[in-house]
């Protein structure tokens, strides 16, 4: 149970303000716009005891912070033995000296008819049904599954009570067959994409799935997706993300359509970790291809069949971290964290410190940066969550020391302000 004495309290860091010229085409600064927000970043991961946390997904409820990550004590790499997909819970206005955490899931975890296996889960992400109830999603395995992410499941947290469900499988249903109910395993996606894209295509993805999508509502639906990759010698080759929806608050999913990676002319052929917008034609996947010179991609599916998607495009450049899309309504519209190539820092380079801040027009055709986030101790898979009119992030970084794997040290908590925009065409 959240302590009682849980109330709003003063920021520990000041706010830069940046003021707008009165003409629409002029920028604010940059460099002011970026210190504030890095200055203002507040540590919500457990770093007393953590050597590695990274991958953080967020939702505020009644001014509550709730991020979701996956950490290991033991060490500082990530998926290997011991990695956990734990919660943080903080008050906003001052994270670090509130936050407690609820370990979600861990290898060994055994309540109803599941029990994790393997050594440990991975991918959390997180859904508010309300404002009582969080579904919080992630990837693992049971006993006799071939690969360590094999199945994806979900936990529900009583916000009232501080209290955890049992664990429960996700369902899916495939090949547009409604009756034929299955468990969410790399074994369906595989057989959807056979069914997508010709027999045979399933095989060719045969080392996980990812819950790396956040959930978005929209047409009386739940929208989001499901990863699912091959690799060679460590390394991911091929990846693909299968657009699905649900009536049921992600318990149920239909998966639907999927771009097709095997288009893209690299020899490395991924679209990973979307992001969803939609209008009232269309549904957008904008993603990371993982390759420079391809950049972030955007693809689309009209809904009248979502079953089909059209060739993706280079929308920006580099396009190798996790993108992250909010829409924070007009005047400004849909702002993007793409990141940028690093800023170097002799000797001590981590190579995902700067993020491209970038708003889109309502027609996908224009990208214009804004302007650039630079932390030295790294800004890695930033998370962005709009709450009440305004945009809350998260994201890894190595304040307290520099790893290997970019800096995944600790997920801080940042705001990302209006005022750092000007008004959209």
């Amino acid at each position: 149970m959240l302590p009682a004495i849980f109330r709003p309290l003063p920021l520990l860091g000041a706010l830069v303000c940046t003021c707008f010229a009165a003409e629409p085409t002029l920028r604010p600064d940059g460099q002011a716009s970026s210190r504030s927000f890095v200055d203002q970043a507040q540590i919500i991961s457990n770093y007393q005891k953590e050597l590695y946390a990274h991958q953080s997904g967020l939702r505020i409820v009644q001014g509550i912070g709730y991020a979701v990550y996956q950490c290991n004590e033991s060490t500082p790499e990530e998926n290997k033995a011991g990695q956990v997909a734990r919660m943080a819970v903080f008050n906003i206005l001052n994270p670090t000296a509130t936050a407690k955490w609820v370990d979600i899931a861990k290898a060994g975890d055994s309540s109803g008819s599941v029990t994790l296996g393997g050594t440990f889960v991975s991918a959390p992400m997180i859904h508010a049904l309300g404002e009582e109830t969080l579904r919080i999603f992630f990837t693992g395995r049971q006993e006799g599954d071939p690969v360590s992410a094999y199945r994806a499941f979900y936990r529900d947290y009583h916000i009232a009570t501080a209290t955890l469900s049992e664990l429960h499988p996700l369902r899916c249903t495939i090949a547009k067959q409604p009756d034929q109910v299955l468990d969410l395993t790399q074994a369906a996606l595989q057989s959807h994409l056979d069914f997508l894209f010709g027999a045979g295509t399933g095989a060719s993805f045969s080392k996980g799935i990812s819950t790396a999508c956040d959930f978005v509502e929209f047409d009386g639906q739940l929208y989001s997706a499901i990863q699912i990759k091959n690799s060679q010698d460590g390394q991911t080759r091929l990846l693909t993300n299968i657009l699905m929806r649900s009536t049921d608050q992600g318990a149920t999913w239909e998966l639907l359509g999927a771009p097709d990676p095997r288009l893209l002319n690299n020899e490395v052929k991924i679209l990973a970790e979307p992001v969803i917008t939609q209008d009232k034609t269309h549904v957008y996947l904008h993603l990371r291809s993982n390759v420079i010179q391809t950049g972030y991609m955007l693809c689309k599916a009209a809904k009248t069949d979502l079953y089909h998607f059209d060739v993706p495009v280079t929308k920006w450049t580099y396009g190798i971290g996790r993108p992250t899309l909010c829409d924070f309504g007009k005047p400004i519209g849909l702002v993007a964290l793409f990141t940028a190539p690093s800023v170097q820092m002799g000797a001590n380079t981590v190579t995902r410190n700067k993020c491209d801040v970038v708003q889109i027009d309502a027609h996908y055709q224009t990208y214009t940066k804004a302007f650039s986030i630079v932390d030295y101790n790294a800004v890695n898979t930033p998370f962005m969550h709009l709450y009440r009119d305004e945009v809350y992030v998260t994201y890894t970084t190595g304040r307290r020391r520099l790893l290997p794997k970019f800096g995944t040290s600790e997920v801080v908590f940042s705001k990302l302000r209006r005022e750092f925009f000007v008004p959209g065409e």
